[in-house]
């Protein structure tokens, strides 16, 4: 007789399974059940329907020269003045590309800010004081908010659109009330 090694026999095996399958053994999977469905609204979507709801102004852009050149179609558009900036990174991208903007101390209508997260709970905007500049906003008649959708949370847990981490600073929460004071409110998402 021959003597079959573990190998030969483990594909005789498959071999058998192959040509006689077995019946499953574990229940189908249902992804019709209730279980598997996806809610129909993601937070930042729960977010963007109440933003709108209260009159502000909502867009995407793709990245942040698609931003730059809404910014300069919005000014002139609705004749938003000149465009006071007060953070590094936005200073920067305004000043690489040439875009005339003045210091946020100086505000006189238009302020351009990012924020570190939009948080669907709660309908708040929340800033961080390290970047922000917090007393322009208050002076501001049009506030354009600039936000990266680089993380969004589960519908479930209703969690938040971040921009960044901020590790050990102090944040300022304004709900989306807060800015009905102000002539108009634009929110734009970097997709």
């Amino acid at each position: 007789m021959f003597d079959i090694t573990p190998k030969e026999q483990t594909i005789k095996q498959i071999r058998k399974g192959l040509v006689q399958p077995l019946p499953n053994q574990y229940p189908l999977l249902n992804f019709e059940s209730d279980i598997f469905k996806e809610s129909m609204l993601l937070p930042d979507e729960d977010f963007i329907t109440e933003w709108v709801k209260n009159g502000y102004f909502f867009n995407t852009c793709g990245n942040s020269y698609d931003f730059l050149s809404q910014i300069i179609q919005l000014k002139t558009d609705k004749n938003l003045g000149n465009i006071a900036l007060g953070e590094k990174k936005l200073t920067d991208l305004f000043n690489d590309n040439g875009i005339e903007h003045i210091p946020a101390e100086k505000i006189e209508n238009t302020l351009i800010v990012t924020c570190l997260k939009l948080e669907s709970s709660s309908m708040s905007v929340c800033f961080s004081s390290e970047i922000q500049p917090i007393k322009a906003i208050a002076s501001a008649k049009n506030l354009i908010i600039y936000a990266k959708n680089s993380v969004v949370g589960t519908p479930s847990s209703k969690s938040f659109i971040s921009d960044l981490a901020v590790k050990s600073d102090f944040r300022i929460q304004l709900t989306i009330d807060y800015f009905k004071r102000m002539k108009s409110v634009y929110l734009f998402i970097e997709l």
